[in-house]
């Protein structure tokens, strides 16, 4: 199956530190088809090794990259202000629905989807504690 180069997008991986219990190492790569099959650690001589089969042709990953489990849970990931301002923004916007006849509504739900399509999509693995940011399919908006 051919992988199909052209999904670029910005994806993290935070994968445990072998050698500090508890802390996660942070790497950014444009996309899931420019990983490389090992990472290096400050304070850790070694690599840490990624299995890169458990990509998809969509960049989109289906097993743990770092342990190889299968066992992901996704969530999303969006700053406590982002969300305070969408629910702000509903309010008013259900103050105002009387006297707009429900217009007001309508045009507060193009930035709240804006803001929950802008969120980070968080897939973390059950066994390791690896964690996945935006490995899912199609680009950002």
């Amino acid at each position: 199956m051919p992988i199909n180069e052209h999904v670029i997008r910005w994806s993290e991986i935070r994968l445990p530190h072998p050698a500090r219990q508890g802390e996660l190492i942070s790497w950014k790569v444009d996309g899931p088809f420019s990983l490389r099959s090992y990472y290096e650690a400050e304070g850790f001589e070694g690599r840490i090794e990624l299995d890169l089969s458990h990509r998809k042709e969509d960049g989109t990953i289906d097993r743990c990259l770092h342990c190889g489990s299968a066992g992901l849970k996704g969530r999303m990931e969006a700053s406590r202000a982002s969300i305070l301002m969408g629910l702000l923004w509903l309010a008013l916007a259900a103050g105002l629905a009387p006297w707009t006849y429900g217009l007001s509504v309508a045009v507060a739900a193009y930035p709240l989807w804006f803001l929950w399509t802008n969120a980070s999509r968080i897939q973390k693995c059950t066994s390791c504690g690896a964690e996945f940011v935006d490995f899912r399919m199609g680009p950002r908006p």
